[in-house]
C-alpha cells in the first residue's frame, strides 16, 4: 500500500523541521563512532537490556546460566504401566520412547538417580555375559539399556530396555542423562 501524497508531505515536513534531512553534520554527531543510528553506548544498553530479559525469561523457568541448551534440571520419569520413558530439561520433554520393563514385578518401582555406573558396553555378570549397550546404572544389577527387541509389554529379568533401533533412542538417552539424573518409575 502506497502512502498517500499527503501523509508523505507530512512526514516530509516532520523529518525537515527535525533536521534529519537537511543537518547532515548534526544528524552524524548522533550517530557516534559506529557509523549507525544509534551510538555504540546506546547499542550496547540495548544489547544488555536484550540479554537481561532472556536471563529474566529463563529464571522464570526455572534455568540457571550452566544449564543445558533447553534449560532446567533434567529428570526421567518412566511409566510401567503405559510401558514409556519419558526425559525432561526442565518443563520441555526432550525425549518420549516405548520401553520394555521387566516380567512380573522385577523392575522396582520409587525414585532413584542415575548412575554411578554408566558405561557405552556393559556385559551382565547374571545374564551369561548378555550385551547391554548404551547401559545406565538405576539401582544395584537393574539398567536402563539398548536392546535389539523391545515389545510393548514387560520382556526383561528386571532392565528397561530401551530400542537401538530407527533413532536409537538408547543411544540419544545414554548421551543425554547424567550420572545423579532423578529418575521416578511408577506403575
Amino acid at each position: 500500500m502506497r502512502p498517500s501524497p499527503c501523509r508523505f508531505l507530512a512526514l516530509f515536513a516532520l523529518f525537515a523541521i527535525g533536521g534529519l534531512l537537511f543537518d547532515a553534520p548534526a544528524a552524524q554527531a548522533q550517530e557516534g563512532p559506529s557509523g549507525g543510528f544509534f551510538s555504540a553506548e546506546r547499542k550496547a544498553e540495548r544489547k544488555a537490556n536484550r540479554q537481561e530479559r532472556k536471563m529474566h525469561r529463563r529464571r522464570s523457568l526455572g534455568q540457571t546460566e550452566g544449564s543445558f541448551a533447553f534449560g532446567g534440571a533434567k529428570r526421567v520419569e518412566i511409566n510401567l504401566s503405559t510401558q514409556r520413558l519419558r526425559a525432561y530439561q526442565g518443563p520441555r520433554l526432550v525425549m518420549e520412547t516405548r520401553i520394555s520393563s521387566g516380567r512380573g514385578r522385577s523392575t522396582p518401582t520409587g525414585r532413584f538417580t542415575a548412575g554411578p555406573y554408566k558405561a557405552e558396553n556393559h556385559y551382565s555378570s547374571l545374564y551369561d555375559g548378555a550385551h547391554m549397550p548404551w547401559s545406565v546404572q538405576v539401582t544395584g544389577n537393574i539398567f536402563i539399556h539398548g536392546f535389539r527387541h523391545v515389545p510393548n509389554y514387560p520382556a526383561s529379568h528386571g532392565c528397561i530396555r530401551l530400542p537401538i533401533d530407527g533413532t536409537n533412542p538408547a543411544r540419544r538417552f545414554y548421551h543425554w542423562v547424567d550420572v545423579g539424573t532423578p529418575i521416578v518409575i511408577t506403575r
